[in-house]
C-alpha cells in the first residue's frame, strides 16, 4: 500500500507587541495531497467558533432583486431546453425543476434549482430536499449520454450563498456534462491509474483503510459512503465523502444518494453550530466508460468573509499561486465532526 501522508514544518520567528515585544515562534505547515501531489499550506488558527452573522441582515444587503428561480418568476425567466433533448422544457421531481444554466461552464450545463423556499438556512435543509435534487441532476446526466456518446466527464456542484461564488440567493446545485475534465479532475483520475499501476491497488480504498487503521482523520461511515477530513485541506474546513466501488456518477444507487445525503445533513448541522454559512461542494465523477481507477468523491469547503473588513477567504495565493491555504488543521476537524456521526 504506497499512501504516503507528506508534510513539512517550517518556523518563522517574530517580536510579538501582545507579549512585550517578546520573541514568539509560528508555525507553518506544507502538505502534499497524497493523490496529486499538489501542496497546500495549513495555518492551524486558535479559532473554535467563528462569530454569528446577521443572516437577516446580510440578506437585505444584497437586495431586491427578483429571484428567477422563484415560483412566480421561474417559468417567465428561466430558459427552457430544447423539446428534442428534454421534453417539456425542464426536468422536475418533488420541488426541484432541471433548466439550462445561462452561464456555459461546459458542454452540457444545467441547474438544479431545489425548493421553492428562497433562502433555506443551512441547518434547515432535509435529506428529501438533497436526495431529490442530486437524484434528478443523475437523471439529467443519464440524458445527456443517450444523446452524445462523446460526454465523458461529469460533476454536480454547489455554490451556497454569495460568499461562496453563489450569484443567486435560491438554493441551486449546478451540473456539467463534457468532453474535457477540469484540471483537478483530470490530476485525481490520472493519479489513481499511476497507483492502480504502480501499488495494483485501488487508491481509494487504501486510502480508507489507511485513515480508518490512523483514526486521525476519519469522521464516520454511512452505508456505501465514507467521510474523512481531507488530509490537505483546500479551505477552511474542507471534508471528504468516498463512494466505494462507484467510479461515476452514472452509477450511483438510490441508497448511495440517501446515503450522502444523509451525511451531508450532519456536516450541515456541524456548520450551523461553528458559526459557517457557506460552502462550495463538488461531487467528482472519474472518466464514464473508462478503467475502475476512480472512485466518486465528494468535496464540501466551507466559506467565510473574514473580519473585520469582511474580506474573501481566497487571496493571491490560491487565485494566481494555485495553492490553497487550510486555517484549521484536519485532525482538529476531524475531532470536532465525528459527534455529529
Amino acid at each position: 500500500m504506497g499512501i504516503k501522508f507528506k508534510k513539512r514544518l517550517q518556523e518563522a520567528k517574530i517580536l510579538d507587541p501582545k507579549r512585550g515585544y517578546g520573541e514568539k515562534v509560528l508555525i507553518m505547515e506544507t502538505r502534499w495531497d497524497p493523490l496529486t501531489n499538489r501542496t497546500v499550506r495549513v495555518l492551524d488558527l486558535p479559532i473554535k467558533r467563528l462569530d454569528k452573522l446577521d443572516m437577516e441582515e446580510f440578506l437585505k444587503r444584497v437586495g431586491d432583486v427578483r429571484c428567477p428561480f422563484c415560483p412566480d418568476s421561474l417559468e417567465e425567466l428561466t430558459p427552457k431546453f430544447t423539446e428534442g433533448f428534454i421534453k417539456g422544457g425542464r426536468l422536475r421531481f418533488g420541488e426541484v425543476c432541471v433548466l439550462p444554466n445561462r452561464l456555459p461552464f461546459d458542454k452540457f450545463c444545467a441547474v438544479a434549482v431545489l425548493t421553492k423556499r428562497h433562502f433555506v438556512p443551512i441547518a434547515d435543509f432535509t435529506e428529501e430536499i438533497l436526495f431529490n435534487g442530486f437524484s434528478i441532476s443523475q437523471v439529467f446526466l443519464r440524458r445527456v449520454l443517450e444523446v452524445d456518446s462523446t460526454v465523458r466527464f461529469f460533476s454536480i456542484n454547489w455554490n451556497y450563498l454569495p460568499m461562496s461564488g453563489g450569484s443567486v440567493i435560491h438554493p441551486h446545485l449546478q451540473i456539467l456534462g463534457g468532453e474535457l475534465p477540469t484540471n483537478h479532475q483530470r490530476e485525481m483520475i490520472q493519479g489513481g491509474r499511476d497507483y492502480r499501476q504502480r501499488w495494483g491497488e485501488n487508491y481509494w480504498n487504501s486510502l480508507i483503510l489507511t485513515e480508518k487503521e490512523l483514526g486521525e482523520r476519519y469522521i464516520g461511515t454511512i452505508g456505501n459512503t465514507v467521510w474523512l477530513a481531507s488530509y490537505a485541506p483546500r479551505g477552511f474546513g474542507d471534508i471528504m465523502a468516498v463512494f466505494r466501488e462507484r467510479s461515476s456518477i452514472i452509477d450511483l444507487s438510490d441508497q448511495d444518494i440517501r446515503d450522502f445525503s444523509q451525511g451531508l445533513i450532519k456536516v450541515f448541522h456541524y456548520f450551523h453550530n461553528f458559526n459557517h454559512y457557506s460552502f462550495n461542494l463538488t461531487l467528482y465523477s472519474g472518466e464514464y466508460g473508462a478503467d475502475d481507477s476512480f472512485w466518486v468523491n465528494a468535496r464540501v469547503v466551507t466559506r467565510r468573509l473574514l473580519p473585520p473588513v469582511e474580506a474573501s477567504d481566497v487571496n493571491y495565493f490560491e487565485k494566481l499561486h494555485g495553492e490553497s491555504i487550510g486555517y484549521k488543521k484536519p485532525e482538529r476537524l476531524c475531532e470536532e465532526m465525528k459527534g455529529y456521526f
